[in-house]
């Protein structure tokens, strides 16, 4: 199995932004977001774009902090994704990186509220 080897995880000023958004309207924390972001990111169709190198960083979270003790359960998902997209596994972290800022995307689009959590 690929090894995911970023040890900080830099999301995108606009992803950061609507992180900060989405613990206003849920009181959830950043890191639970991004774990549901992500997840849904992964059944999402399509590939995402990859993070620019020149995109302004907003925040960086901790690896640990960000999947905890389900880290395996996450690069062994995003393992998956990659066979299924026919992309090389030596793309791990860039496609991380593209999944998890999608994921808050997504969320930020579908959750004006804790209650709107349940309806995905």
């Amino acid at each position: 199995m690929p090894e995911l080897t970023l040890q900080r995880i830099p999301f995108t000023a606009d992803a950061d932004s609507q992180l900060r958004m989405l613990k206003a309207r849920t009181g959830i924390t950043p890191n639970i977001l991004c774990r549901l972001g992500f997840c849904m990111s992964l059944e999402e169709r399509g590939i995402p774009a990859p993070i620019s190198e020149n995109a302004k960083v907003g925040r960086e979270i901790n690896r640990y902090t960000l999947l905890g003790k389900y880290d395996q359960v996450f690069t062994a998902l995003l393992t998956s994704r990659l066979r299924n997209d026919n992309i090389p596994s030596n793309e791990i972290d860039k496609m991380f990186l593209a999944h998890i800022n999608r994921g808050v995307e997504i969320l930020a689009g579908r959750v004006k509220s804790v209650y709107d959590l349940s309806n995905l």
